[in-house]
């Protein structure tokens, strides 16, 4: 059985993650920044536990932007 995850801190993934990309935010941003990293870490969990299909991650066909082969248009 795999151990529970620990709790998403957001101000926590700020602070490391800034510097680590680069960012400097004002605090007056801070809580902002904060509230939208609980939103897209939520929105991740669901992605996450969503169910698939074994097949869903299957890699599609070779991909050629533009071309289209003759007998398909």
């Amino acid at each position: 059985m795999s151990e529970p995850s620990p709790a998403f801190d957001p101000l926590a993934h700020m602070e490391a993650m800034a510097p680590t990309c680069g960012l400097v935010i004002d605090p007056a941003h801070k809580p902002g920044v904060a509230a939208f990293l609980t939103l897209a870490h939520s929105m991740a969990t669901a992605l996450q536990t969503a169910p698939l299909p074994d097949d869903a991650l299957d890699p599609a066909p070779v991909f050629r932007p533009g071309v289209i082969p003759l007998g398909e248009a």
